[in-house]
């Protein structure tokens, strides 16, 4: 089980060209980054949306410059990303996304406290991009939305978007939106691949995972080599024997036990077992 779906935060640096550099990044189909990425599909704002936020937070910079006179560093960062990502094997639609980042944004603005006008902005100033991924591929993330949300609004900067606690309220909304919306929960989750951990590569994973397969296999031709050798002795009346071959029948269940079975492999234990009950 995980803790939440994953959300990232990050600042967009660079004043507005910071801005416009992730605008044509999101739907660029070529960038090396979008190697395993199917498609790339606007779900809120445009090209226009990023200029806009790049050209509010360039005023906000000059008045702050004019007016400011206790001095201080100006605003160098006029937005912040989100990225909110689900595991492979997930597909929300377009629309079920859509319904999603707007949960998400709206529990932002609530964080924020904006009254009617600033809200009214700070509608303008959300641009989201979802990232549909190859979901066959061993590579890369799932499916995931790139949100960017203008930090100025009205007079003020929005200093609780890049705040920890704005983290915690997105990735609640998400957990929450994506159960209400898709119908998925987190919590019912388990990877796919969870016995791989994080230190082992692919390739280890896949010879470790071959091994316990061969490991089983041996097991299995054991307790069948055994039991041949126990029906013999139970119709010589060898009783030494018998128990002997039962013991060793016993002892490479309990093995087997242990182990992820297949259920063909399953049925030629219990096979076995419920002949020398």
């Amino acid at each position: 089980m995980i803790k939440n779906w994953t959300v990232t935060t990050q600042p967009v640096r660079l004043a507005s060209d910071g801005v416009m550099i992730r605008e044509r990044y999101l739907l660029n189909k070529k960038h090396t980054n979008h190697k395993h990425t199917e498609a790339l599909i606007s779900l809120f704002g445009c090209a226009e949306t990023s200029n806009r936020i790049a050209i509010v937070g360039e005023q906000f910079r000059l008045n702050q410059q004019l007016y400011n006179r206790r001095g201080g560093r100006p605003l160098s960062s006029y937005a912040i990303e989100y990225c909110l990502t689900l595991p492979k094997g997930y597909r929300p639609t377009i629309e079920q996304w859509q319904s999603i980042i707007k949960d998400c944004c709206l529990a932002l603005s609530k964080l924020c406290k904006l009254n009617k006008s600033e809200f009214a902005q700070y509608r303008q100033q959300i641009r989201a991009v979802l990232h549909q991924q190859n979901q066959d591929s061993s590579k890369g993330s799932g499916d995931h939305v790139h949100l960017i949300v203008g930090k100025v609004v009205g007079n003020r900067v929005l200093k609780e978007l890049q705040q920890k606690k704005a983290t915690r309220v997105i990735k609640q909304a998400f957990n929450q939106s994506v159960l209400k919306h898709v119908g998925i929960d987190y919590r019912s989750y388990e990877p796919i691949e969870k016995e791989k951990g994080r230190r082992l590569s692919t390739w280890q994973y896949q010879h470790q995972k071959a091994n316990e397969a061969l490991e089983i296999e041996k097991l299995i031709k054991q307790m069948q080599v055994q039991f041949d050798k126990w029906l013999k002795a139970k119709e010589e009346h060898n009783e030494r024997q018998a128990r002997r071959q039962q013991n060793r029948l016993v002892k490479n269940y309990e093995q087997l036990k242990r182990r992820s079975l297949t259920a063909s492999q399953l049925d030629r234990v219990n096979i076995v077992r419920n002949q020398i009950k």
